[in-house]
């Protein structure tokens, strides 16, 4: 996993959905919390789509943690991958210059299950 690669919003996911799951809440329930679908949510906390800071506020007040705790906790995960070779990336849009410029990196990077099962490995050693 030397070269593996991540992005911004799924590590939030991957914090989000440890969170939820500490709390005992569904993720169905989540969704409601933050006035989505519960389909919506789980490519959110899947790191298929990228949260916005509006939804990231939101999933702060659903959890009823602070937003300062909940970033403080992201860039503690992000750090801890980072310091294992993991590269914490923020992908390319299909709708930008860059896209164009770039090869898709979306076979490279890691999300859901994957992401949770590694962080998890490591905050465990």
């Amino acid at each position: 996993m030397q070269n593996g690669k991540t992005s911004y919003s799924a590590v939030l996911g991957v914090v989000l959905s440890n969170l939820r799951k500490s709390m005992s809440i569904e993720q169905g329930e989540m969704a409601e919390r933050m006035g989505l679908s519960q389909p919506s949510y789980s490519r959110l906390e899947s790191g298929k789509s990228a949260f916005s800071v509006d939804q990231m506020f939101q999933a702060a007040n659903a959890l009823d943690v602070s937003f300062e705790e909940l970033n403080t906790r992201l860039i503690q995960n992000i750090r801890q991958l980072q310091a294992n070779g993991i590269k914490v990336i923020q992908p390319v849009r299909g709708n930008t210059a860059k896209a164009q410029e770039q090869p898709n990196e979306v076979g490279q990077i890691l999300a859901g299950a994957a992401l949770g099962a590694l962080i998890f490995s490591i905050l465990t050693k």
